[in-house]
């Protein structure tokens, strides 16, 4: 049996209510209810939590997973644990997020599950009031055991580097960055189809229902990466990825690594792409609006939307006045 052609692929948005969430996911054309609070819209999802559904075409109503069991290679690589390898989303943090860490890969299989992942990811900063900042790392100098002292003895703040941000910046943060989005912030963010997370400090608020959220405070001193002072500034620059953000109409590379592979685009004009000789293309539409025109038909795409590009598509054309986005593929 002859299975349908694919094409570009959208999906319908996921939310998550988390307590930091608020209502700016509307800037970005979110549909948001008269009394709702979103904290993170997943776009591109192939997690035990929430997998995505199609919305758009002969395919509509039909799971990534699904998509993935059916078409295998030309749409996802190969992986471990046989998802595909990244979450999309955008968040709102509205409120500050937790300070918290990631493991990697080894440190997650060992100490969660075997087919566990760690998690490195990026954060596109799309809104930032004035004077903006978020927490990115520890200060330097700091051991292991400094921080230790600082956490037993309610001090944590003092350790933890914060930077200042505007809209535009893109931050890589690799496993064992100590990080913490702030309150007024909104990102667009890539990730490894991974939720494991070891919150340090949540500034002393409570959950949904009243109580401390938990904190992992052991595994996370475990997988913090505390950089030598000879190392620090090096290690710093790494994770603040420096870019022309007045380029336009060529593709800006952001990141090169084995998790995902990140371009940033802005056009003002039509322009040409292809996934020869890769799995996908997710395009994240920041800003702009435009249409995808592919050998079977064009797709309009606008701010917020996210569109999976499978490798069958090959060749397509961005017809647009003006469009800013960022291209995830492996």
């Amino acid at each position: 049996m002859k299975k349908p052609e694919l094409y570009p692929l959208k999906f319908n948005a996921i939310y998550k209510d988390y307590i930091w969430g608020g209502r700016n996911l509307e800037k970005l054309g979110k549909i948001i209810g008269q009394e709702e609070i979103v904290a993170e819209s997943w776009e591109v999802a192939d997690h035990d939590e929430d997998v995505s559904i199609v919305k758009n075409g002969h395919l509509e109503g039909k799971s990534l997973r699904e998509l993935i069991e059916l078409y295998g290679e030309d749409i996802c690589p190969k992986t471990d644990n046989g998802r595909f390898p990244i979450i999309m989303k955008y968040l709102d943090a509205n409120k500050r997020l937790s300070v918290q860490v990631h493991p990697d890969d080894e440190y997650a299989r060992t100490h969660e599950s075997p087919l566990e992942l760690g998690k490195n990811e990026c954060w596109f900063i799309l809104d930032a009031p004035p004077g903006a900042e978020l927490i990115l790392g520890i200060k330097k100098g700091l051991t292991k055991e400094d921080f230790k002292k600082l956490i037993e003895e309610n001090r944590l703040e003092e350790g933890l580097n914060r930077l200042p941000i505007s809209r535009g910046d893109f931050i890589f943060i690799r496993s064992g960055t100590v990080h913490a989005l702030l309150e007024g912030v909104v990102v667009c963010e890539i990730l490894q189809n991974s939720d494991t997370t070891y919150r340090l400090y949540d500034w002393g608020r409570v959950g949904q229902d009243g109580q401390p959220r938990p904190l992992q405070i052991d595994k996370a001193l475990d997988v913090i990466n505390f950089p030598r002072v000879i190392d620090y500034e090096k290690h710093m620059k790494d994770l603040v990825i420096d870019y022309d953000k007045e380029s336009m109409n060529i593709a800006v590379n952001l990141i090169r690594c084995k998790y995902f592979n990140i371009d940033y685009l802005h056009y003002i004009r039509e322009f040409d792409l292809t996934v020869e000789g890769h799995h996908f293309h997710t395009l994240n539409v920041l800003s702009g609006s435009g249409e995808i025109v592919y050998n079977y038909g064009k797709i309009p795409i606008r701010q917020g939307e996210t569109v999976l590009v499978p490798q069958p598509v090959q060749r397509y054309t961005i017809k647009t006045h003006e469009i800013e986005m960022i291209k995830v593929f492996l």
